[in-house]
This record gives structure tokens, C-alpha cells and sequence, in this order.
């Protein structure tokens, strides 16, 4: 895979495809590219089409290549100064010493030009074509678009749902809705990503291939999970609670107001509901008892420490979990199927 490099790109005929992730400077790299194909391939902006996702990046995106273009005109126009971006500066010594009177005039040109060029969605250009051609095509000058993807969203989530999650075990389908994950919260995460598609994503586990039914899968990673965790929590179940003993006291001892969850002494059982939980599960365990189970939501779960270590050490300090390994489980076992 080759590395990007502004001015060396390739502004020939073809496909070419850049891989880049959220704030990387996708949006610089594309002014900059509009900027070599009328400084180099002497194209008007009114012959570039330029098209992102959401009206909001359409602005943005305007508003930066109108920068870039002007950033260039000064840069030619102030061969003396220095204080343009790296890139810039490389594009300039590339055009030569000396005015380059018919560059500057193409990038006038081009400003004149941005408030009616083709920088927009892709609704926008769809729009923008029908009206263009509205007589060819033999529709209304005016023509009305449907934007509201709502109804394909739900029809997709149906589909997922019923393809994907419904086969799975009543274990885990009970536990998936005590965790609130349903066909409306699927519609939403959609939603989410309709509206930016830049959005950075949580990478999946490495045990789970897109190319396979989930159902197929997921009860794989969920006994393997279940099983770590009642290793982990034999050998050191009972331990984890001496260690909340003994936070609870150190934040004692540094005034921090009573924990909810996290005591000096705890005057009942805080194992023995785990062991049941864990006996009743058997081999196989049961998603739905663990996204129940209050301690394991609760107390055990390194999201509550974490907060009330905040809350009582203040915000700037590191947080150390006690058995990082047996905590990090209890995450991985009551989050991880959701």
C-alpha cells in the first residue's frame, strides 16, 4: 500500500481509491487535489464534481477548497513568505520562480466560480441533474427528492433482526434485550452512520467473521468468555472483595464521601449470589442471568470502580482496577454479547 502524498498523486484517467481514517485530513487532501487539477491539469471548477455524505461536510468542504484556492493565490502573489502549510510550500516550488500570470487567473476564475460548483451530496447533484435536464427527462423544473432513509432503515433492521439475531439461543436473546439492544436500537446505530459515515468504529472481536451467520458464532464467544470468567473468578473472586475493602478505605482516608457500592467492611456475602449464579449457569452459563445480576452490573463491573475511583480521587489521577484480568472479565461477559 502506498502512501499518500499530496503533490505526487496521480491526476490521470482511472479509479483511485484512498483509505483513510476519522481525522486524518481527508478533507485538506481533497482541496488540495481540487487546487493540482486547476493548477496543473488546467480544468475549471465548474468541470469538477465533488460529492461527500451530509450537508454539514458539504459545507465544510466548500468552505476549504474556497480557503485552499485563496491560500494559493497569496502564496503565488507573496513568493516571500514562508508561513503556508508544508504542502503549500512544496506546490509553489513546483510551479518555478517568476509570476505565472494565466495560473492566477485560473485560480480567480475558480473563485468566482465555487458558490456554483458541483460541491455537494449526493441528493444535491441528483437534484442539481434533474432540474438541468428536467426537460429531457420529462419531470418538473422543480423536482421534489425523498431524504428520509427512516423506512429503509427499519426495513434493514427488521431484516437483520430476523435473520441474524432471532436464531440465536433464548440465553442470549433475553439477555440482548435486557441489555436494551432491539430492532429500534439497530435502526438508530444505522441512523448514526447515514448521518456520518466518517464515524469511528469499535473493531469487532477477532473471533467474529462478517461472512458468517452470527448465530453461528456468537454462542462460541460467549462460552468462551463465560469460562474465563469463572476461572478467573475462582481464583480470585473472593480476593477482588478484600481489594474494594481496602480502596473504600484508602478513599476514606482521603475525605471522599461514602461509596454506594465500595465499603470498608461489607456486612453481607457479596460472593456467595456469584457462586449461585455461576452453579445455575453450569457449562453453558445463561446471558440472561448475567445481564440481570445486579453485582455483576454492579460491583464487580470495572465501569462502577472506575467512577467511584474518579468521584473520590478526582479526574486527574490514573485508576489502577484491582484484578484487572477477573474485572476486565466481568466487562467482557455483561457487555460483550450486546
Amino acid at each position: 500500500m502506498l502512501t499518500f502524498e499530496p503533490n505526487d498523486f496521480p491526476l490521470d484517467n482511472g479509479v483511485r481509491l484512498l483509505e483513510a481514517s476519522a481525522g486524518t485530513g481527508k478533507t485538506f487532501a481533497l482541496a488540495h487535489l481540487v487546487l493540482r487539477l486547476i493548477s496543473e491539469e488546467q480544468l475549471q471548477l465548474r468541470r469538477l464534481l465533488v460529492v461527500t455524505f451530509t450537508e454539514a461536510a458539504a459545507a465544510e468542504l466548500r468552505d476549504r477548497i474556497g480557503r485552499r484556492l485563496q491560500e494559493a493565490l497569496c502564496a503565488l502573489e507573496q513568493p516571500q513568505r514562508q508561513d503556508f502549510d508544508a504542502v503549500l510550500l512544496d506546490w509553489r516550488q513546483r510551479r518555478g520562480a517568476g509570476p505565472d500570470q494565466q495560473l492566477r487567473a485560473r485560480l480567480l476564475l475558480a473563485l468566482e466560480e465555487l458558490d456554483g460548483a458541483d460541491i455537494t451530496t449526493i441528493h444535491g447533484f441528483c437534484h442539481r441533474n434533474l432540474s438541468r435536464h428536467a426537460l429531457e427527462a420529462g419531470r418538473p423544473p422543480d423536482p421534489e427528492l425523498e431524504t428520509d432513509s427512516d423506512t429503509t432503515l427499519q426495513q434493514i433492521a427488521h431484516d437483520y433482526w430476523q435473520q441474524q439475531v432471532l436464531p440465536l439461543p433464548v440465553s442470549l436473546l433475553g439477555g440482548l434485550g435486557l441489555q436494551q439492544v432491539d430492532p429500534d436500537r439497530v435502526r438508530q446505530l444505522l441512523a448514526s452512520l447515514d448521518g456520518d459515515p466518517a464515524l469511528d468504529l469499535e473493531p469487532l472481536p477477532p473471533q467474529l467473521s462478517l461472512e458468517r451467520p452470527l448465530a453461528e458464532q456468537l454462542p462460541a464467544i460467549w462460552h468462551s468468555r463465560w469460562q474465563q470468567f469463572c476461572d478467573l473468578w475462582q481464583g480470585h473472586g473472593r480476593a477482588l472483595i478484600d481489594d474494594f475493602q481496602a480502596a473504600a478505605a484508602h478513599w476514606h482516608g482521603l475525605g471522599a464521601k461514602a461509596s454506594k457500592h465500595y465499603v470498608r467492611k461489607y456486612s453481607k456475602d457479596r460472593c456467595g449470589p456469584v457462586d449461585d449464579l455461576i452453579t445455575a449457569g453450569g457449562a453453558a452459563g445463561d446471558y440472561r442471568a448475567v445481564a440481570a445480576d445486579p453485582l455483576l452490573n454492579g460491583l464487580f463491573h470495572p465501569g462502577t470502580f472506575c467512577q467511584e475511583a474518579r468521584r473520590a480521587e478526582g479526574d486527574g489521577r490514573p485508576i489502577r482496577l484491582p484484578r484487572p484480568e477477573l474485572m476486565e472479565a466481568v466487562a467482557a461477559l455483561v457487555d460483550g454479547p450486546a
